[in-house]
């Protein structure tokens, strides 16, 4: 005898089917507050970098006037020149006593007559010199233009000139001199034709300089413009305190041969 058994019907939910309650993350959202996130970083970086290189840089200043910053003893160096034993120049020049004046021979009386006195009208006569019949050192050539208006100091006091002040501030006497009576000559040299438009000028390209006094005296300088050289002399006087150019003397000459740059050490650029 054969029992049949019928198991009891149970229903399984779908095995897909998805469980009440739960809801999927949008992930479109999170992206949208991810990327605004690193904007607002990134911004954040580029301020700061800008403010960073901002507070580093210089300040742009115009275009000021330029001389050459160089000393005698370096400029022989580079033309191979041994330098000269300095002498120390007086302060003042001693005064000469002058030496006494001598009758003409018509109006002296008949000499003596010794063998030594009627010899001496022939003989030449041996009195040095007075301080009368020499040249002054303060002495202005008549072909030299002496200008009445000092420019050198007006130049300096231009906005845009800041850096060369302190440049000259740093510069021992003998070199701020020389620059400072560069400086004007350039000045006045523009001012006197405004076809010559210096910008360099070298006060012992061509022979030595002196300094006497308060007052520095270039018989052969040169000045270049528009890339060419020209033969300049001039006489500069200094105040007290050797800070400013008080007094002024000039002459320009004629321009010097392009072959003869190398040789005086005058380079056509820079």
């Amino acid at each position: 005898m054969i029992l049949a058994v019928s198991a009891p019907e149970v229903d399984l939910p779908a095995l897909d089917a998805r469980p009440a309650g739960r809801v999927r993350p949008s992930l479109t959202a999170d992206a949208a507050r991810l990327a605004g996130s690193v904007g607002v970083h990134l911004a954040l970086l580029a301020a700061v970098l800008v403010f960073a290189m901002s507070a580093r840089l210089p300040p742009i200043e115009e275009n000021a006037v330029q001389t050459e910053v160089i000393d005698a003893r370096a400029f022989d160096a580079l033309r191979g020149v041994a330098p000269a034993p300095s002498t120390p120049a007086p302060s003042t020049p001693a005064p000469s006593t002058p030496a006494p004046s001598t009758p003409a021979p018509s109006e002296t009386a008949p000499p003596a007559p010794d063998t030594a006195s009627e010899a001496l009208p022939s003989a030449p006569p041996t009195s040095t010199p007075t301080a009368a019949a020499r040249p002054s050192a303060r002495a202005t050539p008549p072909d030299m233009i002496q200008p009445s208006r000092m420019l050198s100091d007006l130049a300096l006091g231009q906005p845009h000139n800041r850096g060369l002040r302190r440049e000259l501030g740093r510069l021992v006497d003998e070199d701020r001199i020389a620059q400072l009576c560069d400086l004007e000559a350039m000045e006045q040299i523009h001012a006197w034709k405004a076809d010559f438009q210096p910008d360099r000028l070298v006060d012992y390209a061509l022979s030595d300089t002196r300094m006497e006094g308060r007052t520095l005296t270039a018989h052969g300088g040169a000045f270049r413009s528009q890339r060419k050289w020209y033969e300049v002399s001039y006489r500069c006087e200094l105040d007290p305190g050797l800070r400013k150019v008080v007094g002024f003397a000039f002459r320009v000459g004629a321009a010097i041969p392009r072959e003869e740059w190398t040789a005086d050490n005058l380079p056509s650029l820079h």
